[in-house]
């Protein structure tokens, strides 16, 4: 009789456990818009974005291949860590209606490509995506904001590190108009 409460028993625990992950994952939130001019604290980084534009150059001055346009985004960034880093790359997500592609960040300080920014150091930068000239690109965007979680100690080497990458919300852009050809 003890065997068999305790496997009902068990059964039914499990049986708890499993509705409780179902629900969990069907709870989908939301996410939240984050506002357009404050700082933005993103995990690693610190972000303010500025302005999206459309434009037939890159910001250092080189044409767009033809038959393409560019969308410019500019944006002050932090990096809020204690090393050099280059994570900023999945700071932001476009719809992928509009741009499928990872962006290509540059230094406008430099007019360069932007490999990795300092510790501490706010820098103008613009985030670049090309897409075929005929794309539709709406009056406003909406970007995802990417961040990670900042743990002391991680569980496996005992070291800190952002972990947990997740979307910290997203932001509505407007675009201005295109640059004259």
């Amino acid at each position: 009789m003890v065997w068999l409460t305790t496997g009902i028993g068990g059964f039914l625990a499990a049986g708890v456990v499993l509705v409780m992950t179902i629900a969990s994952y069907r709870a989908d939130k939301p996410l939240p818009k984050l506002p357009l001019g404050p700082p933005i604290e993103a995990g690693e980084w610190r972000v303010v974005p500025l302005s999206a534009r459309i434009a037939t150059t890159t910001p250092d001055g080189r044409k767009v291949r033809d038959g393409q346009k560019a969308l410019v985004v500019e944006m002050d960034l932090t990096n809020r860590t204690a090393a050099s880093s280059n994570s900023f790359g999945r700071l932001l997500s476009l719809d992928p209606s509009v741009g499928k592609d990872q962006p290509t960040y540059m230094l406008l300080r430099d007019q360069d490509l932007l490999w990795e920014l300092h510790p501490d150091m706010t820098e103008r930068v613009a985030a670049v995506w090309t897409m075929p000239q005929d794309a539709a690109v709406p009056a406003v965007l909406t970007f995802a904001v990417h961040t990670s979680d900042y743990k002391r100690r991680d569980n496996l080497w005992g070291m800190s590190g952002w972990y947990n990458p997740h979307v910290l919300g997203t932001l509505d852009m407007p675009v201005q108009a295109s640059d004259p050809a």
